[in-house]
């Protein structure tokens, strides 16, 4: 296993030394009075000692709360998360500013062997009554930025990790890649597959990743659309001569239809590909809305993109995999999974073994919306199957604008179509005055240049004609693209635009231009 910090330190464990660190902590923590139950946070950025203390925590039986705090915090705010959540103790990993004195119950993992006191039961907030197959509470933030606290389970986590094993047919040749955070649940599966199945892991962090991935050269990576996106906007900011191998490329995969010629494609791709190294043999996004142009671009330079679809309630759902994919959907619906289409187009599955069981802490309120009778899960999703049986994911249910005709608009395929037709960062289409007339926030580079939104306004105006009324963009925002970060708050931790924070910045500082 590597763990690549940002400040460029390089820890490398074999599985023998990260076993025998596990079993040393899991003393420390008992001699602590930490034991079976106990409800224990872990909060900081990616690292070996987190590693080290999640497994250490499994091994114990506690339950890990793993809230998304990877920023520097203040004592007090740790102390108030213990107190919310009826923590028995705390494990940090730089967090905490240097020389910060530590409330009742919370330890640095760097600092070692562990000094604290255990929290007692009335220093803490209320501790609900968990199901005995939980063992972690994860956090998620959808879109609409609403937190929900999820009870994991082990059965589900299982199965997770085995389906993902067999399907992607995992081997201890295979070094997987993690540079997401790992309180997003998603990064510490991966590392539990990894472990399972005796393949290395590469964790780095974000501000790192495409300076080591060609020294590092995984051979599994998994991550958001934003993780490849790269590459298609440097293909296509390039010269017409830059791109001569891309065309290539291009014209052999629409020759044979893609099924030979994978070693000239990539040959004539290495130029835009080397970034991830030579090893890669399966690339895997989702999380948030996939571009299908980018899926395509990667395909038609021999790279093995692939989309596939879950969540953390249900687990996975679908996969697109070598020999059995299709451009624009979400694949295939996974063994063991059923999935149907309400109604009203929801997406609902059912599995055997749900990843988790419910929320609790957060997002409690919403159970009986998500989490229906027989075993079902609702996953806010709007979707169709084609003929062939591939999934293809319509946007989200709660973003559905309904006009005052009553005509319901998918914003996200709206978006879909200006992001495909205009050279952008990201686009997102609302109903400010909740009328129905609908507005499209452009975020793009040169933001303010008079050039470049002269193109974005005919590329709108185009798609506009192709349109009944009702779908038509009204009025357009320009804003700059640096500012959507997850630091700025119109990014979740997924890289998905956090719709409700989009809103309410956008709209209160907008330069309009009507249309």
């Amino acid at each position: 296993m590597r763990f690549l910090s940002i400040n460029g330190s390089l820890i490398v464990r074999t599985f023998s030394e990260v076993h025998a660190d596990v079993l040393q902590l899991m003393s420390e923590l008992s001699d602590r009075g930490i034991g079976r139950g106990d409800l224990v946070g872990l909060m900081g950025p990616n690292s070996y000692e987190w590693v080290v203390a999640d497994l250490a925590l499994l091994g114990l039986e506690c339950v890990s709360v793993a809230p998304p705090a990877e920023r520097r915090m203040d004592p007090g705010a740790v102390d108030e998360l213990a107190e919310k959540y009826g923590l028995s103790a705390v494990l940090c990993t730089q967090v905490l500013p240097a020389g910060a004195a530590l409330p009742p119950g919370v330890a640095l993992l760097e600092d070692r062997p562990l000094r604290f006191e255990k929290r007692r039961r009335d220093d803490g907030g209320h501790r609900p009554s968990l199901p005995d197959d939980v063992f972690s509470i994860a956090f998620s933030s959808g879109t609409s930025g609403t937190k929900k606290g999820l009870m994991m389970s082990k059965k589900g986590v299982e199965n997770t990790i085995r389906t993902s094993a067999e399907a992607w047919e995992v081997t201890g040749n295979d070094d997987i890649l993690i540079v997401m955070p790992f309180s997003n649940f998603q990064q510490r599966y991966l590392m539990y597959t990894a472990v399972r199945c005796g393949a290395d892991a590469t964790v780095v962090a974000p501000e790192r990743m495409f300076q080591k991935l060609r020294e590092f050269e995984p051979t599994i990576i998994l991550g958001p659309p934003s993780f490849f996106e790269l590459v298609y906007n440097r293909v296509h900011g390039a010269s017409g001569r830059e791109r001569l191998p891309q065309y290539a490329a291009a014209a052999v995969h629409a020759v044979t239809g893609g099924r030979f010629g994978h070693r000239v494609r990539a040959r004539l791709g290495r130029k835009w590909l080397s970034m991830y190294g030579s090893r890669a043999r399966l690339m895997l996004t989702g999380s948030a809305p996939v571009p299908p142009r980018t899926v395509k671009l990667f395909q038609q330079l021999g790279a093995p993109l692939f989309e596939v679809y879950g969540s953390t309630e249900s687990g996975w759902i679908a996969f697109n995999l070598p020999g059995r994919h299709r451009i624009g959907s979400a694949g295939r619906p996974v063994p063991g999974v059923d999935v149907v289409i309400a109604e009203d187009g929801e997406v609902v599955v059912r599995t055997e073994h749900p990843q988790a069981l419910g929320y609790v802490f957060e997002g409690v309120e919403t159970q009986a919306q998500v989490f229906l009778p027989g075993g079902r899960i609702a996953t806010g999703d709007l979707g169709r199957f084609d003929r062939s049986g591939f999934l293809r994911l319509m946007g989200r249910k709660k973003n559905v604008i309904v006009t005052r005709s009553g005509v319901k608009i998918n914003p996200e395929e709206l978006e879909e179509a200006v992001e495909q037709g205009c050279r952008i960062a990201k686009a997102m289409v609302a109903s400010p005055g909740q009328d129905g007339l609908l507005t499209c926030v452009v975020w793009l580079d040169a933001w303010q240049s008079a050039e470049r939104r002269a193109e974005v306004e005919s590329c709108v105006g185009e798609l506009n004609r192709k349109r009944e009324s009702s779908h038509r963009i009204a009025d357009v925002v320009f804003r700059p693209s640096d500012e959507l970060t997850v630091e700025s708050g119109l990014l979740t931790r997924n890289f998905k635009v956090d719709r409700s924070a989009a809103m309410r910045k956008v709209f209160a500082e907008s330069t309009r231009v009507g249309r």
